[in-house]
């Protein structure tokens, strides 16, 4: 067997015996909650823009070339 590979075995091995002792990490509902709020609001805003776009073309009608 290449030197590599068996390298490779060991070092995946020795992850899965001391990877799954970790702790889960400590998820920020607070920010997620506070960014969620911003992209709502950027989104209602383009929402808003893209509809009064629509209306101005509906009634603003482009000028034809010759």
């Amino acid at each position: 067997m290449d030197f590599r590979k068996l390298f490779l075995v060991i070092v995946f091995g020795v992850f899965l015996i001391f990877g799954c002792e970790a702790r889960p990490g400590k998820i920020p509902v607070g920010v997620i909650k506070k960014g969620a709020k911003y992209v709502g609001n950027g989104l209602r805003a383009l929402n808003i823009a893209s509809t009064a776009h629509d209306i101005y073309s509906a009634f603003h009608h482009k000028k034809r070339k010759h």
